[in-house]
C-alpha cells in the first residue's frame, strides 16, 4: 500500500507544475487580450497616462498568481478598474450598461476615441515617419527631436466608433469583458474618473525596468502579441497561427534564465510572422567576425572569402560541421530565430548571423575532415560576400555596355553620366542590395509620367484585432518622366534577395512598367516603412508598419519581385571567382543585337 502512495505521490508531484503552468498561460492570455484592447482602443486619460511597459510586467506577475477564474476577474478588475473605470468584468455574458459612460452634464463635454493610420502609440519617434495615432480631441504629449509638445488630437479620418461602442468578448473560459471604445471628455479628463490610479503608478513605479525575472519576460512578450495582433499589415499573409506562437513563447519564458535565452524566445516568436524588418536586438549581440565568409550555394555551406592568407582555407571549400553540428541542423536553428518572407533574404541574414558574435569568442568549422579553429577578431564586412563588381560607382565594359551600381552611385554621378549612358549599346543596373538614394534615375527609363497611385497603403484602425478595418490611406512616389529618356536602351537589372524595402520599390517600378530585363533571384518579400519599439530589459523591435503590394495589387510580401531570367551561383563559379549574374545580364544584352 505504501509503494502504491508513493508512486501516486510522484505522478501528482509531476503532474503538478505542467497544470500550474497551463493555468498560468490561459490567464496570461486572458490578461494579454485585456491589455491590447485597453491600451490602443480605450481612449480614458488614465490609460494614456501609464507607463505600459511596467503595466505589461506587473500585470502578468500578478495574474500568475491566479488559482480559478473568479481569482481571475477579481485581478483583472485591481489591475484595469484604475486605469479604465467604466470596464466590465464578469462570468456571463450580459448587455453593456451605455448609461454608465454618460455624466450629469453630458453638454459641457465633447467626445473622445482612438484613432490608428499605422501605430505611433508607443513606438520610437523617426523623423518623417507617416504613422500616427491619435486620441481625438484629447490633448495628447508629442515628443520629437529635441521638443517637446501638447497638442489637441485632431481627426486622422471620418470614421469614428459610436457613443456607446463597446469591445464586448469572451476573453478566457467564462470570463467577459466590455470595453467602452468612446468616452466623454472635458477640461478635467474623461468621464467617468478613476480614484485608483495613484495607487496603481505607486506600484509600477516600483518595477525594475532592467531586470530580467519572469514578470519582465512575460510582460515583454504580451507586449509584442498585441503590437502585432492589432497592427501587423501582414498577419494575415504569414499565414500564422499568431495565437498559438503566442502560447508558444509564453510557455518558453517559464524556462529562459539568461538575456541571450529571452532574446532567442523574441527571436523565434517574432520571426514567425515572415516580416524581414523584424530584428530583435539588445547588448547581448555582437558584430565581430574571423577574417572568412560563407554562403550556400548549390545546397553546400562554401567558403566564398578568404581575408587571413594564414588560413588554411581556400575559396571553394565546403564546410560540413559547425562546433561539431552538421551544417544543416546548424543553419536550421539559426533561421527559427530569423524573420524571413523569402529564401534569398533567410539566407542572406543567416549567413550573417551564423558568422558573426562578440569580439575574440571562437568556434570551429569542420572542412576537408580538418577542423579548424576561428576567432571573431575583426569586421569583414559582417559576413556578406565581398562583390568585385560592385567595388565600382559605375564602369564600361565590352560592347559598349555601361555598368551602374545602384547599390553605391549617388544620384548626382548618375547625373553627371547620363550622356554616357544614352549612347551605350546597353546599360547594367546592379541592385543586390540597397539602393543609394537615387531611384530619380527611374525617372530616365519611363516614357510616360507615373500614375501608380495606391501601392503603399497605411492601415486605418479604430478597432481591434484587424477587424472592420476602415480602409488605407494610398501613398505612391508619382514620379515624372524624365529626359534623356534611357528607356529605348538595352536595360539589365540584376537583383537578389538581400534586396529589401526600398529596393523593393524601386525593383516595383522596373517590373510593374517593364523597365528591364530582370536577371538574378527573387528580392526579399519585404517593403514599407519600418518602425520600432522599446521593450522592458533593453530590448527593441523593429518591424513593417504598412501594406505594400506590386503596382498590379498582387501580393509582394513574402514573395518579392521575380526575375525573367533566374540565376543561381555555382561552386566552380565562385572558385574561379566569377560573377555569374552579371555575365548573364552581359548575355542577354548581347543576345538582343
Amino acid at each position: 500500500m505504501n509503494k502504491i502512495i508513493l508512486i501516486v505521490c510522484a505522478i501528482l508531484a509531476l503532474c503538478t507544475p505542467s497544470q500550474r503552468e497551463t493555468t498560468q498561460v490561459s490567464n496570461l492570455k486572458t490578461f494579454a487580450k485585456v491589455y491590447g484592447y485597453v491600451k490602443y482602443f480605450h481612449p480614458s486619460e488614465e490609460a494614456s497616462a501609464i507607463d505600459w511597459k511596467r503595466f505589461s510586467a506587473y500585470g502578468a506577475s500578478e495574474i500568475i498568481k491566479c488559482k480559478n477564474q473568479a481569482e481571475v476577474i477579481e485581478k483583472l478588475n485591481v489591475l484595469f478598474k484604475p486605469i479604465a473605470p467604466s470596464i466590465v468584468f464578469s462570468d456571463r455574458k450580459s448587455n453593456f450598461n451605455k448609461n454608465t459612460l454618460i455624466p450629469p452634464n453630458k453638454e459641457a463635454y465633447t467626445t473622445t476615441y482612438w484613432q490608428h493610420k499605422g501605430l505611433a502609440t508607443g513606438m520610437y519617434y523617426r523623423k518623417g515617419n507617416p504613422y500616427k495615432s491619435v486620441r481625438v480631441n484629447a490633448l495628447m504629449k508629442t515628443t520629437e527631436v529635441g521638443q517637446t509638445t501638447i497638442t489637441k488630437g485632431e481627426s486622422l479620418f471620418d470614421a469614428s466608433p459610436e457613443i456607446g461602442a463597446s469591445i464586448e468578448e469572451e476573453i478566457g473560459d467564462n470570463i467577459y469583458c466590455q470595453i467602452p471604445l468612446r468616452l466623454y471628455l472635458n477640461d478635467e479628463g474623461t468621464y467617468p474618473k478613476s480614484n485608483t490610479f495613484d495607487s496603481l503608478q505607486n506600484k509600477l513605479n516600483k518595477v525594475d525596468t532592467k531586470a530580467l525575472g519572469i514578470a519582465t519576460r512575460l510582460g515583454n512578450i504580451v507586449n509584442v502579441y498585441n503590437v502585432f495582433q492589432h497592427f501587423h499589415p501582414y498577419l494575415k499573409e504569414a499565414k500564422v497561427d499568431w495565437d498559438k506562437e503566442f502560447e508558444t513563447a509564453l510557455k518558453r519564458s517559464f524556462s529562459d534564465n539568461t538575456y541571450a535565452d529571452h532574446l532567442i524566445t523574441l527571436e523565434k516568436f517574432t520571426a514567425t510572422l515572415k516580416d524581414g524588418h523584424t530584428r530583435v536586438t539588445n547588448f547581448a549581440k555582437g558584430t565581430y567576425q574571423p577574417p572568412i565568409n560563407w554562403q550556400w550555394i548549390e545546397n553546400k555551406l562554401v567558403i566564398s572569402n578568404v581575408f587571413d592568407d594564414a588560413l588554411d582555407l581556400t575559396v571553394g571549400d565546403i564546410i560540413t560541421k559547425i562546433n561539431d553540428v552538421p551544417v544543416d541542423e546548424y543553419f536550421k536553428e539559426i533561421k527559427s530565430t530569423i524573420a524571413a518572407g523569402t529564401e534569398g533574404w533567410a539566407n542572406h541574414c543567416a549567413q550573417m548571423k551564423s558568422i558573426v558574435g562578440k569580439r575574440y569568442t571562437e568556434f570551429t568549422i569542420e572542412v576537408n575532415s580538418k577542423t579548424i579553429r576561428l576567432k571573431r577578431n575583426g569586421r569583414y564586412g559582417y559576413g556578406k560576400t565581398k562583390i568585385p563588381i560592385q567595388e565600382n560607382l559605375y564602369t564600361k565594359l565590352a560592347h559598349n555596355i555601361y555598368y551602374v551600381n545602384i547599390t553605391k552611385a549617388p544620384m548626382d554621378t548618375i547625373t553627371k553620366i547620363l550622356p554616357k549612358l544614352e549612347k551605350a549599346d546597353g546599360i547594367i543596373c546592379d541592385l543586390r542590395g540597397y539602393p543609394r538614394d537615387n531611384d530619380g534615375f527611374i525617372s530616365h527609363l519611363l516614357k510616360e509620367n507615373d500614375t501608380s497611385d495606391s501601392w503603399m497603403r497605411i492601415p486605418k484602425i479604430i478597432y481591434p484585432n484587424q477587424k472592420n478595418r476602415i480602409g488605407f490611406d494610398n501613398r505612391n512616389w508619382s514620379l515624372e518622366a524624365k529626359k534623356p529618356y534611357l528607356g529605348d536602351k538595352k536595360i539589365v537589372f540584376i537583383t537578389n534577395g538581400r534586396a529589401i524595402s526600398y529596393a523593393e520599390s524601386y525593383m516595383g517600378f522596373i517590373r510593374g512598367y517593364n523597365l528591364a530585363t530582370i536577371v538574378g533571384q527573387p528580392t526579399a518579400g519585404t517593403n514599407g516603412n519600418a518602425l520600432s519599439f522599446g521593450l522592458l530589459g533593453g530590448y527593441s523591435i523593429s518591424w513593417t508598419g504598412m501594406k505594400v503590394v506590386k503596382h498590379d495589387g498582387s501580393q509582394l510580401y513574402a514573395i518579392g519581385i521575380l526575375p525573367d531570367i533566374y540565376v543561381a551561383k555555382t561552386i566552380e563559379g565562385v572558385k574561379a571567382g566569377e560573377d555569374e549574374f552579371l555575365n548573364k545580364a552581359i548575355e542577354v544584352i548581347l543576345e538582343k543585337n
